[in-house]
């Protein structure tokens, strides 16, 4: 398990620094590259929790987060509010 944790840490660390490539190249894009690294590192902290309730808890809340979020961005498309 330890070597799985050191390579997720590490998958997230060369995306962060893609992350941070892309707000050199393009400003505009800062805070959701921004987003993007802060959402690295709370799924990386949770690869390296030792608790395996908390952690079970936590999978299952990000998980609805993202389901639901689809959710939000779908509502919002399907009108026109997002393009």
């Amino acid at each position: 398990m330890n070597a799985l944790r050191l390579l997720i840490t590490a998958g997230a660390a060369f995306y962060a620094v893609v992350f941070l490539f892309q707000i050199a190249q393009n400003a505009s894009v800062t805070g959701q590259a921004l987003a993007g690294v802060v959402l690295l590192a709370v799924v990386t902290g949770l690869a390296w929790m030792r608790d395996e309730l908390a952690l079970k808890r936590y999978e299952i809340a990000l998980l609805w987060v993202m389901v639901l979020g689809f959710l939000a961005y779908a509502a919002a498309h399907a009108p026109g509010v997002l393009a």
